[in-house]
C-alpha cells in the first residue's frame, strides 16, 4: 500500500499490485537499472527510470488549471506539495485517443534534474529491474521510444517500451528545450583552446548528442561520441590513453550504462587516470553519491551547457 497526500492534508491510500512501490515513494533510488512500469490506454507497457520519479499521485485528487491549447499533451498545471507542476497526458503525447477522465488512475511526478512534471497514465504495474544488456535500441524506428525490452507480467512475457525522456521533454516543453539548446551558441569561448587531448562521450540520445556536438565544435575540441558505454570502453582498448583528456557519460543507456562504465574505469589502472564527468537527468542525491564513489569528478544535469563547458575546462587534461 502506497500512501500519498494532497494539498488538503487528506491521506489517500492506493492499492497497487507491487509492494515494491512503497520503496519507490520514500527512497532516493540509487540503482540505475530499476524502472517504474506503467500502462497506457491501449494496455501497452512503458517504463521510466525510478531515479526520475518522486512520487505516485492519485490523478482524481489533482485540481488542474487547464492549458489554453487543448490539442497538445500539456493538460495544464496543478499545485502539488506547494509547487506548481505541469501535468502531461501520456496518451496524447503518443498520439493516441484519450479516454474518459475516470479511466486514468495515477500521475507520475517526475524530476528530470530540476524539471518537474507529472505524467498522467492509465495504471502502474510495479517496479522492475531492467538491465542495460536487456535493452534493444529502437530509436531508429520510433523517435519517442529509446529502447525495447521484454518483461514478465503474470508469468507471461510481454514487450515493454522505455520512452525517450529527452524527446519527451523536447516535445512537451519545446520553448524551454530550444532555449537550453540555443545557449550553446551564446556561450563565450576563449580564442585559444587550452585542451588538445580528445574527449570521449557516451550518450545514446540523438537530441543530446547534437547539443553536445554544438558545444564541442564551438570550443574547438577534438571529440568522439558513442551510443553506449560498451562502445566507448571498446574504443579505449585501441587508443593511447595519454591522448584522452576526458570522458563524458550519460547513465541510462542500452548495453552498458554509465555506472558500469565508471566501475570498469575505476578498476583499470590506465583508464582510472582519465577524469570522468557524468551528464544525466537521473541526478538525485543517491545517484550522485554512487557516481562520485565510483570516481566521477562531477555529476551535472543534461542541457546545462554553460556548466558543461566550465566542468570540461576545469577537469579535462591538457
Amino acid at each position: 500500500m502506497t500512501k500519498i497526500d494532497n494539498d488538503f492534508d487528506e491521506i489517500i491510500s492506493i492499492e497497487l499490485e507491487n509492494d515494491e512501490l512503497v520503496r519507490l515513494v520514500t527512497s532516493n533510488a540509487d540503482v540505475a537499472s530499476q524502472y517504474v512500469v506503467f500502462q497506457n490506454s491501449n494496455g501497452e507497457y512503458f517504463a521510466i527510470n525510478v531515479a526520475k520519479v518522486e512520487e505516485l499521485i492519485e490523478y482524481k485528487i489533482l485540481d488542474i488549471a487547464s492549458a489554453t491549447d487543448t490539442h497538445g499533451a500539456m493538460k495544464g498545471t496543478a499545485k502539488i506539495r506547494e509547487n506548481f507542476v505541469n501535468i502531461i497526458d501520456f496518451d496524447t503525447w503518443l498520439n493516441l485517443k484519450v479516454e474518459n477522465e475516470p479511466s486514468y488512475e495515477l500521475a507520475i511526478l517526475c524530476n528530470y534534474a530540476g524539471v518537474r512534471l507529472a505524467i498522467v497514465v492509465k495504471s502502474v504495474y510495479g517496479v522492475l529491474n531492467i538491465e542495460p544488456s536487456e535493452m534493444y535500441d529502437d530509436s531508429d524506428k520510433d523517435e519517442k521510444i529509446a529502447y525495447l525490452c521484454e518483461i514478465v507480467v503474470n508469468t507471461k512475457k510481454v514487450l515493454c517500451k522505455i520512452f525517450d525522456s529527452d524527446q519527451f521533454l523536447a516535445d512537451v516543453l519545446p520553448k524551454k528545450f530550444a532555449k537550453e539548446i540555443q545557449k550553446s551558441d551564446d556561450i563565450y569561448v576563449e580564442e585559444n583552446n587550452p585542451i588538445t587531448k580528445k574527449i570521449l562521450i557516451a550518450e545514446d540520445s540523438t537530441l543530446i548528442q547534437n547539443a553536445i556536438k554544438r558545444l564541442m565544435n564551438k570550443m574547438q575540441l577534438s571529440f568522439e561520441i558513442f551510443n553506449n558505454g560498451k562502445d566507448l570502453i571498446d574504443a579505449l582498448e585501441h587508443k593511447n590513453i595519454d591522448d584522452i583528456g576526458l570522458i563524458i557519460t550519460d547513465l541510462e543507456m542500452p548495453v552498458m550504462g554509465g555506472l558500469e562504465l565508471l566501475s570498469i574505469c575505476s578498476q583499470n589502472e590506465s583508464y582510472s587516470k582519465i577524469p570522468i564527468i557524468v551528464n544525466t537527468n537521473m541526478a538525485n542525491p543517491s545517484i550522485i553519491h554512487s557516481a562520485t564513489k565510483l570516481g566521477a569528478k562531477k555529476v551535472i544535469k543534461k542541457l546545462d551547457l554553460l556548466t558543461l563547458k566550465e566542468v570540461i575546462l576545469e577537469n579535462a587534461k591538457r
